[in-house]
């Protein structure tokens, strides 16, 4: 069976970040969002991929780093149903699993979707997922008499991202997915899963994807200092320098070519992608720092995200409380820096910011 993946979106939630960067190709603990996705793809049985994208193209072909074959394909028709439709033109079988490329699950969760599928009887097979906030911010649906009904509200089942139905002909697709669901299967999914949309979902991925380390796995390539201290629930990825008097406290992950500086404290489910360079005497807690991203020393960086090449001056202190995000049950969420921007030195900047 072949796959469409839909990696074409405007990603409204996390702008003015994806004007610059597609947010598929976010890197977490060293791999994109949309490879999360294909390696799930992949252990599920699936061969080859057909992915749909806009003019961010080359960005998701770079950010793969999985083995499977797949192409791309630029998005002509407009919004959701147009990206299917485009990707459905290159399926030359009757069925197709469809996926967005936004959703960091374990590859059970795909492998759940095939098997259904295999064992059932029906041409269509839903995935849904339990959700407890923002409700309003996903496609829901009910169960009735053991029959899927797609519903606007009054649920708390999301539809969860990943379906294998069949060709047909439609003008939209959730109209579709209410005239096939009474036909369908379904599987409800109640292991990790994490719908990227918004930056309160970027720092709660890396949480959940460190949330099962138990052990540190640490590089025999990388360089710590004799006075460094690494605790526990650490990865240090190659060639990584981790200076002088730092501390890595777990759970953390730190990339190949990462450097911390002297007397720096990596904390509490941070992730330090590769090349990413984190000045002296920095406090960095519950962030993603992108690719070759630059942070000034003394600076102090809590529920926030740096986009890659982002360069954050010395004495730089961003405040995540009180926030409002949409999608998190703490109030806690600090600055969104899209990649190339810059913060000049001494900023103290407030919650929700956004540049």
């Amino acid at each position: 069976m072949k796959a469409v993946v839909l990696a074409a979106g405007k990603g409204e939630g996390l702008r003015p970040y994806t004007e610059k960067e597609q947010k598929e190709a976010i890197t977490i603990l060293g791999k994109a969002v949309i490879s999360h996705v294909l390696y799930g793809l992949k252990k599920a049985g699936i061969e080859e991929v057909v992915i749909v994208t806009n003019e961010h193209e080359k960005q998701i072909q770079d950010a793969i780093n999985v083995d499977i074959p797949f192409e791309t394909v630029r998005q002509k028709k407009p919004g959701i149903t147009g990206a299917v439709l485009d990707g459905m033109d290159k399926i030359p079988d009757d069925e197709f699993l469809l996926a967005f490329g936004d959703i960091i699950a374990e590859p059970e969760f795909y492998m759940n979707l095939m098997n259904s599928y295999i064992t059932g009887n029906s041409k269509a097979v839903f995935s849904l997922v339990p959700v407890s906030e923002g409700m309003q911010t996903y496609g829901l649906a009910k169960i009735v008499d053991n029959r899927i009904e797609i519903v606007n509200e009054g649920s708390t089942l999301a539809l969860a991202g990943a379906y294998i139905i069949p060709k047909g002909d439609f003008t939209d697709i959730l109209e579709y997915f209410k005239k096939i669901s009474p036909f369908s299967r379904y599987f409800i999914w109640s292991g990790k899963w994490i719908d990227i949309g918004y930056p309160e979902d970027i720092i709660n991925a890396i949480e959940v994807l460190l949330s099962d380390l138990n052990n540190s796995i640490i590089s025999d390539k990388a360089e710590i200092s004799k006075t460094a201290v690494i605790g526990k629930k650490v990865i240090i990825e190659d060639n990584a320098i981790v200076d002088d008097y730092s501390v890595v406290k777990g759970p953390a992950y730190i990339g190949k070519n990462a450097y911390i500086g002297n007397y720096s404290l990596i904390r509490d489910y941070s992730s330090i992608e590769s090349e990413a360079k984190i000045g002296a005497y920095c406090e960095v807690a519950h962030s993603l720092v992108e690719p070759r991203a630059e942070i000034g020393s003394k600076s102090y960086l809590t529920y926030t995200i740096v986009g890659r090449e982002a360069k954050i001056g010395a004495s730089v202190i961003t405040v995540s409380y009180p926030a409002n995000p949409v999608r998190g049950r703490e109030r806690k969420l600090g600055a969104l820096i899209s990649p190339n921007e810059e913060i000049y030195h001494g900023q103290i900047i407030g919650p929700n910011y956004r540049k």
